[in-house]
């Protein structure tokens, strides 16, 4: 996505039921039982308003665990071949994922991310654009720095770690433990270099990786949700 373009009018999203409770708790149930989901500086997050959360990315299962370590409801984007398939598209919706087309400048998915952070949401996106194929940090694209930059909210930077073990980039399964570190939420001056501004996203990323390792974490149980709705668009 080029974030540099303008973005358009997106038109109305198409409104589904409130599945966050239902995807929070499978998927808790299940990394519960392949060894775990464990979360390092939750009171990084702060407690409302608009957050931009800039995260690495080695597996599918970042953006799940990510979401149930989070003291608060996230949003992501998600491939738009994804909402075309029966019933995973509906739950998607129902926890306001929203499309992305890759490989284009998707202008919809540029204004769906303004609209979520002018809303107050908290809004997760990988820098890098794709999975790391060794679980290095890579480059960051432009379009995160570009939202920071924008509207200056808080950013805050996270380390995943264990979801590659515990899904291989074969699809199987495997026992592990899966820790989502959140770092100290920082901003990114209006008028930063883009590029320079992509850099800093990253760096935060290794400092919150580094800061965190063989630090104390918690284990994060199945539990009844709490999380607030937090203007849910989904009834």
């Amino acid at each position: 996505m080029n974030a540099d373009d303008s973005p358009e009018d997106a038109p109305a999203t198409k409104r589904a039921l409130d599945s966050y409770w239902l995807l929070e708790g499978v998927s808790l149930l299940v990394l519960n039982a392949l060894g775990g989901l464990y979360v390092q500086g939750e009171d990084n997050i702060p407690a409302s308003g608009q957050v931009l959360c800039v995260a690495n990315h080695v597996s599918y299962l970042d953006p799940v665990g990510i979401g149930d370590a989070c003291t608060r409801r996230v949003v992501f984007m998600a491939k738009s071949q994804l909402f075309k398939v029966p019933v995973l598209g509906s739950l998607l919706r129902g926890v306001d994922a929203f499309p992305v087309r890759r490989g284009e400048a998707d202008r919809v998915a540029f204004r769906n991310t303004l609209d979520m952070l002018a809303e107050g949401r908290v809004v997760c996106i990988f820098p890098e654009g794709k999975r790391s194929p060794d679980g290095a940090l890579q480059p960051a694209e432009a379009g995160a720095a570009v939202f920071a930059m924008k509207t200056s909210c808080p950013v805050v930077p996270v380390y995943v770690s264990g979801t590659n073990e515990m899904l291989d980039r074969r699809g199987k399964l495997h026992r592990g433990r899966v820790t989502v570190a959140f770092g100290k939420p920082f901003t990114i001056a209006r008028k930063t270099d883009r590029d320079d501004a992509a850099r800093q996203l990253m760096a935060a990323i290794a400092d919150t990786r580094d800061v965190n390792d063989g630090q104390p974490s918690r284990r994060i149980y199945p539990h009844r949700i709490t999380k607030p709705r937090e203007g849910s668009r989904a009834r």
